[in-house]
């Protein structure tokens, strides 16, 4: 067929994300204990006052009446005889600490910097609350916590500009799933998904982006997928390919294809066209003068391109041509 040597361990270091697990961005109190929750690995909650034991749902009337006496926001009287707002209030807090309480090992969570203009990604590594004494902080305060493994830190992302300031004025703790594709995208260049393979390509151009460029770049990677497909026998079914656009210039371009084996053959020999290898046997099996010569025109296309659009240059090839790296997410 022609001289590229893949194995089928390439597909094994694909890191495959986990379509059930949720998303959350914790707010770190302006920003305050941004540092301290990456450094010692955690996300806390206020509200000292309540214990982890006490987030129960049968101890409502009590979360309720401790809130009330312990808050200086609240007038000092029943539950039933505060007003709408103030309830309302009330049962805000209770849920930031259910939600708390009920986050699940490897959910993913973001955290903003002090300037709202970094933000680290990890994903919760516990099953419940645990609990430190005052004496054993610094501060005195999120003595409920949740043990954090920190994936990305302190990442400045112009698509972030715009998600804080949808979220800048959100609870403690809130759901942000619908913003998957972006988070996800951070965290790894090339996944598995729910059965699809996403490739995630960075646009760092500040000015206008030429549509010209984006449609040249869909073509010549979508003409450099189906001859892999073709090469290779993969038999998939390359007009499945869909792409998602979040260009605020700069921003994101996620490709898609079912299954995927073309898109991650593809990622892998143009990620190695573009930065080089530092592997020397490697090398030797998977250089410009062993790929096929009919790849070459779409790959040159897609380096001038990508220069264009100004796209970060991706790891994918090094990541997957090292047997350490893993696989799931």
């Amino acid at each position: 067929m022609h001289k590229l040597n893949i194995t089928t361990t390439i597909f094994d270091q694909v890191a495959e994300i986990n379509s059930q697990k949720e998303y959350w961005y914790v707010r770190t109190d302006g920003g305050e204990h941004y540092t301290d929750f990456v450094q010692n690995g955690y996300i806390g909650i206020n509200w000292n006052f309540i214990s982890a034991s006490d987030i129960r749902e049968e101890n409502l009337q009590y979360l309720r009446k401790s809130i009330i006496t312990n808050s200086y926001k609240y007038r000092k009287v029943p539950y039933d005889k505060l007003g709408a707002g103030e309830k309302s209030s009330v049962t805000k807090t209770i849920n930031k600490l259910f939600t708390f309480q009920n986050l699940k090992k490897g959910d993913v969570v973001l955290i903003p910097s002090e300037e709202a203009d970094r933000f680290s990604i990890g994903e919760i590594a516990d099953d419940e609350i645990y609990t430190v004494s005052e004496k054993e902080t610094s501060t005195g305060v999120f003595l409920k916590r949740r043990k954090v493994n920190w994936l990305k830190t302190s990442i400045q992302h112009p698509y972030y500009n715009s998600l804080f300031y949808l979220l800048k004025h959100s609870h403690t703790i809130v759901s942000i799933k619908k913003y998957a594709d972006f988070i996800d995208s951070i965290m790894e260049e090339l996944y598995i998904k729910d059965g699809d393979c996403f490739l995630s390509l960075r646009i760092n151009k500040e000015s206008e982006i030429s549509l010209k460029d984006l449609k040249d770049l869909f073509d010549n990677y979508l003409g450099l997928i189906s001859k892999v497909n073709n090469d290779f026998n993969f038999g998939e079914q390359i007009d499945t390919t869909t792409v998602k656009l979040s260009l605020n210039s700069p921003g994101f371009i996620n490709i898609k294809l079912p299954v995927g084996k073309s898109l991650i053959v593809t990622s892998l020999i143009v990620s190695m066209f573009l930065n080089g290898c530092s592997n020397e046997e490697i090398s030797m099996k998977i250089n410009r003068e062993n790929i096929p010569t009919e790849y070459i025109p779409y790959m040159d296309s897609i380096q001038n391109i990508r220069k264009n659009l100004e796209v970060e240059n991706d790891s994918i090839f090094n990541r997957l041509t090292n047997q350490d790296h893993g696989n799931s997410k």
